[in-house]
């Protein structure tokens, strides 16, 4: 077949003089604008003064200078899409659209079809998760917990968190006793006898956990889908805080809040060199970067102590690679049986997902196109010699 690109240039040219937007049809001027198209299509932006000159008026000097400037610019492009390339970049920005759009069609499922059903099944739409980048227009929160002793599925006892010059705090009820190690760390005690909580002795006012995760989202809702900042967050206080709010029913709403988080034990590995601190407690890092002191496991010392140092020594040097979805330790325990079987390692499973990509979100990509797992692995920077072991195990049947 040849090209359509002559009739879609005239289609334009028509466009331009009898927009759809506009009735024509009840008078000659559709003829008149249909004939003015087929008049430049054929003579170039030089047919007015033809046109003129023909009828024995005069052609229009302003009129004709104008036409004939456009002519040459219209040649010159003309010109510069024969070279080679010019050709180059469009069959390469071919290539980058019908790649994108299959990432898309992978990533999205059929969002839309000719020909749908009322009474055939629901479509495949959901969506599976890209990765997130930092932009210099996101607002962070920073948070910390302290709990009744060291296991994720500890309760929790003190949430706090900041944002720019706004702070947030509630001490909480906790339902289990709070161990002993947990308590002269944080000087927390509870009495469950008189339902009272002393920090170092002192009274405090309380509330439910339920009810300081709903105050702790109204706190993230005062922003724009912040990102959450914490130290060691990653490995402990969301995996609580996850665990607390899906309790409630409460994470979907927490997640709507909330882009993403940013462990910053981990951007200070990555950023601080080993020889320049003792280690890498946020209580070291604070201590021989920023040269003062606080009061260490109280969470809301802890958060504005962690506000200086990141806005000191770590925001700039963050990458997009330091921002994690909300659901990454789900997703991650969500391919133990591809690390079990040696298919992919720890690394690659925490690159998926950072992204919050889960297994299931890979056997849906496998299911929509033959690449589509491929696809995914790539845009999560993962090179694609994982893809075949993964989709021979996606396809064969457990035993």
């Amino acid at each position: 077949m040849g090209s359509t690109q002559g009739n879609e240039n005239f289609n334009q040219i028509v466009a331009s003089k009898a927009p759809k937007s506009r009735f024509y049809g009840g008078s000659s001027s559709l003829s008149n604008r249909l004939s003015a198209s087929v008049l430049q299509k054929n003579e170039g932006y030089t047919w007015l003064s033809k046109v003129n000159e023909a009828s024995l008026l005069s052609p229009g000097q302003h009129t004709l200078s104008i036409g004939k400037k456009m002519d040459k610019k219209l040649k010159r492009e003309r010109e510069r899409q024969n070279t080679k390339e010019f050709k180059r970049r469009r069959i390469q920005l071919k290539k980058q659209k019908k790649k994108s759009e299959f990432r898309s069609k992978v990533k999205e499922g059929t969002t839309y079809e000719n020909n749908a059903e009322v009474n055939e099944p629901m479509p495949d739409i959901q969506e599976i998760p890209s990765p997130s980048t930092i932009n210099d227009s996101d607002n962070f929160v920073f948070f910390d917990l302290e709990t009744t002793g060291l296991s994720r599925n500890s309760d929790i006892t003190q949430i706090a968190a900041a944002c720019g010059s706004n702070t947030f705090q509630r001490y909480v009820i906790p339902r289990t006793e709070i161990t002993q190690e947990a308590s002269a760390i944080t000087g927390i005690t509870f009495s469950h006898s008189t339902n009272k909580m002393y920090v170092n002795g002192t009274l405090v006012e309380t509330c439910s956990v339920e009810q300081s995760l709903l105050d702790f989202i109204d706190f993230l809702k005062l922003n724009d889908r912040p990102i959450l900042v914490g130290h060691n967050i990653a490995n402990f206080d969301m995996l609580v805080l996850e665990n607390r709010l899906k309790e409630f029913h409460l994470f979907s709403t927490f997640s709507a809040c909330a882009k993403g988080f940013i462990d910053t034990l981990k951007v200070s590995k990555r950023v601080i060199p080993k020889h320049e601190v003792e280690n890498y407690k946020q209580q070291t890092l604070v201590k021989e970067i920023l040269q003062s002191t606080y009061s260490a496991h109280n969470a809301k010392e802890d958060v504005l102590s962690l506000k200086k140092l990141f806005e000191v020594k770590l925001q700039e040097k963050c990458i997009n690679e330091d921002l994690y979805n909300l659901n990454y330790n789900h997703a991650k325990v969500s391919f133990k049986p591809l690390i079990d079987r040696k298919i992919i390692n720890s690394l690659i499973c925490s690159k998926l997902a950072r992204s919050g990509v889960h297994l299931c979100h890979l056997k849906i990509a496998n299911a929509r196109d033959e690449n589509g797992v491929k696809a995914v692995l790539t845009d999560n920077h993962v090179t694609a010699k994982y893809a075949g072991p993964i989709i021979q195990f996606l396809t064969v049947p457990e035993e």
